[in-house]
């Protein structure tokens, strides 16, 4: 009976888990690490030409990203023009130099004549603007009338037309242009950049905006009428009064003596 009570208490024991106490051992329990997810790219890796292209249009588009960025380097957009100094340097350069005329580049193929000559009314008076009929991108000549407004258009390089970022650069006048005149135009237009850059620190360069000046208005004074305008008489002083009535009769008494024949 002893023995029955002892194993039923053990098994009692073992049931509540109080066996793990007195145990001479102890139980460990080993977890299994968890595999590392595979991507479907290193299951199902590309070709090494394939890989090799992807590699190279990443890198594009790197470049792609970096060169909008650094916009304001190709484009005008922020620089300020150039000096008066600096553009008549560069007019003595042209044939015809008494024109000022600029290439407009990046146009919508949509975009009027008058809607160019209305953005670039802010700089000056626009003298004409030609759209050449047969083009393959857009782009149009505007001349200026004086040398103001083609200093001041320099500043809407970059600005925007029509949704569109144009570029002002300089041109010359005449509808046909040889490749060498060509050549020479985009190196007086790669000079214009580095100059505008360089004109960052330039108080003259920079003074200069396209905001109008504000007009003062003058009021005209009318001229002075003969008869309206005369300056009053001054009131006398009683003595004045009294010095005046004494040389007035001096003067009568003098008078009276020489019609009497009497020399004073």
């Amino acid at each position: 009976m002893n023995k029955q009570k002892r194993k039923s208490a053990a098994n009692a024991a073992a049931a509540n888990g109080n066996d793990s106490d007195g145990s001479d051992y102890e139980v460990e329990w080993q977890v299994k690490p968890t595999p590392p997810k595979v991507s479907k790219a290193e299951l199902f890796p590309l070709p090494a030409q394939v890989a090799k292209n992807v590699q190279k249009a990443a890198r594009g588009a790197r470049k792609v990203s970096s060169s909008e960025d650094e916009s304001d380097d190709e484009t005008g957009e922020g620089l300020p023009t150039l000096t008066s100094a600096q553009i008549g340097a560069i007019l003595e350069t042209i044939k015809n130099n008494k024109r000022f005329v600029l290439i407009v580049k990046n146009l919508n193929f949509s975009t009027a004549k008058e809607e160019i000559a209305m953005h670039f009314d802010q700089a000056g008076r626009v003298k004409s603007v030609r759209v050449p009929k047969h083009r393959s991108s857009g782009f149009a000549f505007v001349e200026m009338e004086n040398a103001d407004g083609f200093q001041k258009a320099f500043l809407l390089d970059g600005s925007f037309l029509d949704g569109r970022k144009i570029n002002v650069d300089l041109s010359e006048s005449g509808s046909k242009k040889s490749a060498s005149r060509i050549q020479l135009l985009e190196k007086k237009n790669a000079e214009i950049r580095k100059l505008r850059k360089k004109n960052k620190k330039n108080e003259k360069a920079t003074d200069i905006t396209l905001v109008p000046e504000p007009i003062t208005f003058q009021k005209k004074v009318p001229p002075p009428d003969r008869y309206l305008d005369k300056p009053k008489p001054k009131k006398l002083t009683k003595k004045e009064v009294k010095q005046l009535k004494q040389k007035k009769s001096l003067r009568e008494k003098f008078r009276n003596l020489e019609k009497k024949g009497i020399k004073a």
